[in-house]
């Protein structure tokens, strides 16, 4: 907007004046001009279809994760909308897309910066191999973990009991796995008695 109003031309205006010029410069012009101009465009240009066809082969490889990650952040917005509608009632449409938005891009930029990091470290396999899961983990987590909370409000605490909640928690703070090993192992009989009162109450 500052840019408009000061007469200044936006990067998306430069970069269409620039690809612009060079095309009526290879039509137009001399046959040095031509040559360089169609230099200039074929550097300028060649990245794109170059990126988005590595994009694309890497989504279709890894077609199960991308779904699973994308299908969690539906279901965390579904289930967040739930919320803001009927239990907090401060839902705004605004804020509600506004969200989804965010949430998308931070899951794509990280996804991202994550995936570059496996793809540099290539020396140590075992070192790779804990990276990617845990990497990969960490991105679906993020919008997993947020429906996870989501479905225990509308749930009244029910479902997912407290006690995953509490591991969740405690391996986002700290990314160790053990962290969801030998869940409800410390007091069986209790965990047990829990897990049959919950039934008991259950709608």
């Amino acid at each position: 907007m500052l840019l408009f109003i000061a007469g200044l031309k936006t990067p998306a205006e430069m970069i269409k004046d620039f690809i612009l010029k060079q095309l009526i410069l290879v039509h137009i012009g001399g046959a040095a001009t031509k040559i360089k101009s169609s230099f200039v465009l074929a550097a300028a240009i060649s990245p794109f279809p170059f990126i988005f066809d590595k994009l694309i082969d890497w989504t279709l490889s890894n077609s199960a994760y991308v779904l699973f990650v994308f299908a969690a952040i539906i279901f965390d917005h579904i289930l967040g909308s739930i919320i803001h509608l009927f239990i907090r009632r401060d839902f705004t449409i605004k804020k509600n897309i506004v969200g989804l938005v965010i949430k998308i891009g931070l899951v794509i930029i990280v996804g991202f910066l994550f995936e570059g990091i496996n793809h540099i470290v290539t020396g140590d396999h075992l070192l790779k191999e804990y990276l990617v899961i845990l990497l990969r983990l960490l991105v679906f987590m993020y919008p997993a973990g947020s429906a996870f909370v989501n479905s225990s409000i509308v749930t009244k605490g029910k479902f997912p009991p407290s006690g995953f909640l509490k591991k969740l928690s405690k391996f986002q703070e700290n990314l160790n796995v053990k962290e969801f090993k030998n869940m409800g192992e410390n007091n069986p009989q209790k965990n047990q008695d829990e897990y049959l009162h919950s039934e008991d109450n259950t709608d």
